[in-house]
């Protein structure tokens, strides 16, 4: 195809008019062959960043060829084309001769063009002898060739001579009259121009909504520019403080003096960097947000129904997460102009080494705390770290920030309960509070009044249990086979892995079996399909499976569709042979142990290689058989290493911590609660131990055949595998 300056119908590749044009998630498109070899010269092949905005589409294994057609980019390319050849820029081929030879007439019936021979055989076939041929040559010809591309009618992909004609609402796909016949004869489809005004009004809809957004954001920009001004007018009068301050006591405190300045400067630049990052992602949405309102301008006044239908599955899909992004974008500015300066003079001839500050660095929108497990219990006080940080996420070395904590029980019109904020001086604070009733709450933590990252957090409250006196099972879950691992969600469905017929058994709380997800005795490599799976642990509505004689991990949804698999057997980066235990942290990041590699492999959430967790023989933290996992209160990983008796405590970036095994033999699975208690299943001395948070045992249950498997709910009720008796025990 010839290149053309029409910037709407040529590629922003390969400069070309459009061939075959595909749409990325950003609504942005490319040629599809272009598209091709990016992802082929790329590092991932299920996903490709955009040339024009850099955002990233995933895809599936389709490829490319998952994307949607952009149908309006053919068309545009098609009359770019078709303008050329009026213009006489160049010839064309005959569409029909094996040679190619030049066509010198057009069929406008069919919207092809053909040579004299050609020509001829056309007007001889009884379907096409009253098509009306045109010159290529004369002008008259030229333009009706151009009236017919204009209005030139798709042709079904699958059916190459039926037009499209229905628009299936099951699938989200144009029709031919042979498709509604066919595959799509049970699905509920419409005509074309029935189901246009419908779709059009919901892309209207969209258009308001995105329109309003995108108001909001003028005026938080607006808001932003604002603060910041008045951010650089507060430095230039705290600057003239201290210059008029340290003018008067010059010879003393002139060295004091330019630090205070500096660190003035250094303060104003933190708001000023931190007001500039958010007016620029600010910016950047409302760029979005205007592309996707000119996109649904254009696709509602100008689009023919094939084009709109085509486009308008990706372009909600786009406008849905621009306006979800909005949503959860916050439209203050992050910095108040405000930039409080002590400058008493009192007993400043003793103190004037320490005289001075200038505060407003912390930012709590940066600030974070340790809430690794979102659970306490009533009556029980509750600690947690929070840790304060700059403008570029690192720790803010100073205390005396404004920090207040509050818990309030969801639903309830009663006040609150306050925290207490113990100020370390290092930018850290010490926070604690003692739930008085169950239930879901909120815990809001503020420094100077403004909501850390994520504040308000649901934190759910328990009644108490004794762990100390616990014996009686309350519940016993019957299976068919070795169950190698369990885990609970938050509405107390009980997830089991059942390692001998390779599957996941999933049972209400009643005890009822609700699902199997893979095959039943069946063992497979497929995907949702399962070898030996041995561990599994739950991420919201996630669920990770440690496939373990496939040496994969396998990422579904909790109902058991698949979402991804990484990692093959070997002993490389990235590579896993016979993964047993698995947990995942507070950022997602999935932590597998590897049996016979004899390490702990960590992965992030996509199922990218991070680093491994061995420890080493010169302080004996080298790991043997790990096997079971569990973070602790503090971030710290618990690895249960099997053959060393032992319980082996890691940073999560694989610093050795502590250990501690006076009374293990063979552990196989582990859990810890929210005030430190462990639950540890040892596997061949067959029984369950409970350990308080300063790792000494206050009980012991028995009535095991190598238990495997541990965990507790959300109520503090502790699971544990009995794996020989094909059950798990609910106490």
């Amino acid at each position: 195809m010839a290149s053309n300056t029409n910037s709407s119908a040529t590629c922003g590749i390969c400069s070309e008019l459009y061939q075959d044009p595909r749409m990325l998630n950003c609504l942005h498109s490319f040629c599809k062959k272009c598209l091709e070899k990016r992802l082929d010269e790329g590092p991932s092949k299920s996903s490709l960043a955009c040339p024009t905005c850099n955002e990233s589409s995933s895809l599936s294994s389709r490829g490319i060829e998952s994307l949607s057609k952009d149908r309006r980019k053919t068309y545009e390319a098609e009359v770019a084309e078709f303008k050329g050849l009026i213009k006489g820029e160049k010839s064309v081929s005959c569409d029909h001769c094996v040679k190619g030879g030049t066509a010198v007439l057009f069929c406008c019936s069919c919207c092809e063009f053909l040579c004299d021979k050609c020509a001829d055989h056309h007007r001889s076939w009884r379907k096409t002898q009253n098509h009306e041929l045109v010159s290529c040559t004369k002008e008259g010809g030229k333009e009706n060739i151009f009236k017919s591309v204009a209005h030139k009618p798709l042709t079904c992909s699958v059916h190459s001579k039926e037009s499209l004609d229905y628009y299936c609402n099951t699938c989200n796909d144009l029709l031919c009259i042979r498709c509604v016949v066919g595959k799509h004869k049970e699905h509920a489809y419409e005509e074309m121009d029935s189901v246009r005004e419908k779709e059009k009004s919901e892309l209207i809809s969209y258009l308001g909504r995105t329109e309003a957004a995108k108001g909001k954001l003028k005026n938080s920009i607006s808001q932003v520019e604002k603060v910041m001004q008045g951010v650089q007018a507060k430095h230039k009068e705290v600057d003239q403080k201290i210059n008029e301050m340290f003018n008067h006591l010059q010879r003393k405190l002139k060295a004091r003096k330019n630090a205070l300045l500096a660190e003035s400067a250094d303060v104003a630049l933190g708001k000023e960097t931190a007001l500039t990052l958010q007016g620029e992602e600010l910016k950047k949405m409302e760029h979005s947000l205007s592309e996707i309102c000119s996109k649904l301008e254009s696709v509602t006044q100008e689009y023919t129904a094939v084009e709109m239908l085509s486009a308008k599955h990706p372009i909600t899909i786009r406008a849905q997460q621009l306006l979800d992004t909005f949503d959860k974008c916050s439209l203050d500015p992050c910095k108040l102009d405000t930039m409080p300066v002590s400058l008493l003079s009192t007993q400043l001839e003793n103190e004037i080494d320490a005289f001075g500050a200038v505060c407003g660095g912390c930012m709590p929108g940066q600030s974070t705390i340790d809430l690794v497990k979102p659970t306490a219990a009533v009556g029980k006080e509750r600690k947690l770290l929070l840790t304060a940080k700059d403008g570029n996420g690192k720790l803010f070395p100073h205390g005396g920030e404004l920090v207040k904590v509050s818990l309030a029980l969801m639903g309830s019109n009663e006040a609150g309960i306050s925290g207490v904020v113990v100020d370390k001086k290092d930018g850290t604070y010490g926070i604690s509070f003692t739930p008085n009733a169950a239930g879901e709450h909120k815990l809001s933590i503020t420094i100077s009044n403004e909501q850390i990252e994520e504040s308000p957090f649901a934190l759910y409250v328990r009644q108490p249990r004794n762990y100390t006196s616990l014996s009686a099972c309350s519940r016993t879950f019957s299976i068919s086979s070795n169950p190698g691992d369990v885990a609970v969600d938050d509405d107390n469905n009980v997830y089991i892995a059942v390692t001998g017929y390779h599957c996941i058994s999933v049972f209400d709380q009643n005890g009822s079996n609700v699902r199997t997800i893979g095959t039943a005795r069946g063992s497979g490599s497929a995907d949702s399909q399962f070898s030996s799976p041995f561990g599994i642990a739950l991420k919201g509505d996630i669920m990770y499976v440690a496939d373990t004689s496939n040496h994969r991990i396998q990422k579904l949804t909790s109902d058991g569709k698949f979402i991804s698999k990484f990692s093959s057997n070997g002993s490389g980066n990235g590579q896993l042979s016979t993964p047993r235990g698995i947990a995942i942290d507070k950022n997602g990041r999935v932590f597998v142990s590897e049996f016979s590699n004899r390490r702990v492999s960590v992965f992030k959430s996509d199922g990218e290689f991070s680093h491994h967790i061995q420890g080493n023989a010169a302080d004996n933290s080298n790991l043997v058989n790990p096997w079971g996992l569990a973070f602790d209160n503090d971030e710290n990983l618990h690895v249960a290493d099997y053959t060393s008796h032992s319980i082996k405590v890691f940073t999560p970036e694989g610093t050795f911590v502590s250990q501690y095994s006076s009374v293990l033999q063979y552990p196989a699975g582990i859990a810890i609660d929210d005030e430190g208690f462990t639950f540890i299943g040892i596997h061949n001395s067959c029984k369950l131990i409970i350990l308080n948070a300063q790792h000494q045992q206050v009980n012991t249950i028995h009535n095991f055949t190598y238990a495997t498997g541990v965990c507790t709910d959300k109520d503090g009720n502790v699971f544990a595998c009995d794996y020989n008796n094909y059950r798990v025990m609910k106490y």
